[in-house]
């Protein structure tokens, strides 16, 4: 063999080395990560002392609050929190206040629970097994990775467009459907987001079958910090407070057109003594949790700087998309169309007031169309969005 083929199997040789150096190190990766949701089953498992069922069949465990995912985040460790913790300030309301329109009903967070709730001390987690973790896990990274990413990625938004401008907060009337035909790796989403920088976080309704293994429509929250991202409350960030069920909760099924149509109240806002951004949820805009301020190192330690309301869908490459909001292209009709109304922010003062300065934004107007209706009577500040998707 002379000296050319000596070095062409040496190369080979030291690829072969790296490949399997890289092998070894994605499955101690992965062996870290299995290690890290055992430790996290046990920890649920032990803490549990009651268990709730709603009337769709999901099953929350009341958790010690102190064992909830949330505190295995790195700077949450030595935290000073507990479970009778509360906003220290709200933000200033609008004198007006929307009122459902006509054949509109309202979810209540209490909606099929029965009054049931977790004693004082305990807060509600879905039951997961350890598979549900696996998949939420993996889910969680492809999609911090597929956001934004066309053609897989699609979205139909109304957002903030004034660059001065800086909030304290958000929320949103939103209805919300049953979408059955969104399979295997594709989700659909309907949310309203608050970013800075890199900082994000996300409230909102959605179908994913890679996330929960079904295709109900389910409740959601995500965030974004730095490279720490999560959907819901299995993975460390988010602080629950509430006794009874919500993140995650199954919706009744509700179809375009048939009355009433369904939607539920959704508030996002930041303490402005502590700085933890705080979720409200329902008809009574309970506070159902939040995300401290520690866990942003920068964008949403500070105000956020954009909102946007509307859906987000992703399939992967070659598949047919899903469907967003109700599944139908616009019909210019609330009873079909799928909306956010009473769109509002809280500004730097942190007086809450109508969204401002708003545009449309859709990757692609054939199958996802948006429209911003502004200010419209019951409605307030109002905008629709949806469509089959790609076919």
């Amino acid at each position: 063999m002379g000296m050319r083929g000596f070095f062409m199997v040496f190369i080979m040789l030291c690829t072969l080395l790296c490949y399997c150096k890289s092998d070894e190190q994605q499955v101690e990766l992965l062996r870290d990560e299995l290690l890290e949701i055992e430790n996290q089953l046990v920890r649920l498992n032990k803490s549990s002392i009651k268990a709730i069922k709603t009337q769709h069949g999901d099953i929350y465990d009341c958790v010690d609050f102190y064992e909830q995912p949330a505190f295995d985040h790195p700077l949450l460790k030595n935290h000073k929190y507990d479970f009778g913790m509360r906003p220290s300030s709200h933000p200033y309301k609008m004198v007006r206040r929307y009122k459902p329109p006509k054949n509109v009903e309202q979810v209540s967070i209490n909606n099929g629970l029965k009054g049931e709730k977790c004693p004082i001390g305990f807060v509600p987690i879905r039951r997961t097994t350890k598979e549900d973790l696996i998949r939420a896990k993996l889910f969680t990274k492809s999609y911090t990775s597929s956001i934004n990413s066309p053609p897989t990625f699609h979205h139909a938004l109304v957002y903030t467009s004034d660059p001065t401008k800086k909030y304290n907060g958000a929320g949103t009337t939103a209805s919300y459907y049953t979408l059955y035909n969104v399979t295997g790796s594709q989700y659909t989403f309907g949310r309203m987001k608050l970013q800075n920088e890199h900082d994000i976080i996300q409230a909102g309704w959605g179908v994913n079958p890679s996330l929960y293994g079904d295709d109900q429509t389910r409740i959601l929250i995500y965030f974004q910090a730095g490279q720490i991202s999560c959907f819901n409350t299995l993975c460390p960030g988010f602080v629950l407070v509430y006794p009874q069920p919500m993140i995650e909760m199954t919706f009744n099924e509700t179809l375009p057109g048939k009355l009433p149509t369904w939607e539920f109240d959704l508030n996002i806002y930041r303490d402005n003594i502590t700085g933890n951004w705080w979720l409200q949820f329902g008809t009574d805009l309970a506070h159902v949790g939040y995300w401290p301020s520690s866990i942003f190192s920068g964008g949403l330690k500070d105000l956020a700087t954009y909102v946007d309301w509307g859906g987000e869908t992703y399939s992967p490459l070659g598949q047919i998309g899903p469907p967003m909001g109700s599944g139908l292209l616009l019909k210019q009709d609330t009873r079909y169309d799928a909306y956010c109304r009473a769109l509002t922010t809280i500004n730097e003062a942190h007086i809450q007031e109508d969204a401002k300065h708003t545009h449309i934004s859709s990757i692609d107007i054939d199958f996802y169309l948006v429209k911003d209706w502004g200010f419209k009577s019951d409605f307030g500040h109002l905008m629709t969005y949806g469509g089959p998707g790609p076919r």
